[in-house]
């Protein structure tokens, strides 16, 4: 796990990181999902409502690309929701990992 920061840090600026972190400052709470599955449609609501602000579909075409599979993706997810504060419950980030994966990368799992 330790490879995707080194691999982050080559491609993110100080100065670019801080620029985005200024419009990422979105919070949501949700109340219910599928126990069964991971829902494609919320998780694209969730990543629409809290991460497209700063996340478009250009970041997902970087070279070099993070994450490198679907773990790594939860990782970052992950990150990011505890460093915005977001009270993201399981599964509004499995739904997101799942939209994410889905949209930009379809790594096996």
């Amino acid at each position: 796990m330790t490879d995707i920061w080194a691999r982050t840090a080559r491609t993110v600026s100080s100065a670019a990181l801080g620029a985005a972190l200024a419009g990422c400052a979105a919070g949501v709470s949700t109340t219910t999902t599928t126990a069964d599955a991971r829902d494609l449609e919320r998780g694209r609501a969730l990543y629409d409502n809290n991460c497209r602000t700063c996340h478009t579909a250009k970041v997902h075409r970087r070279v070099p690309q993070l994450p490198a599979n679907e773990d790594e993706l939860r990782l970052i997810v992950l990150t990011w929701v505890r460093f915005e504060g977001m009270q993201w419950s399981k599964e509004d980030v499995d739904d997101v990992v799942f939209y994410v994966n889905r949209t930009y990368y379809q790594f096996d799992k």
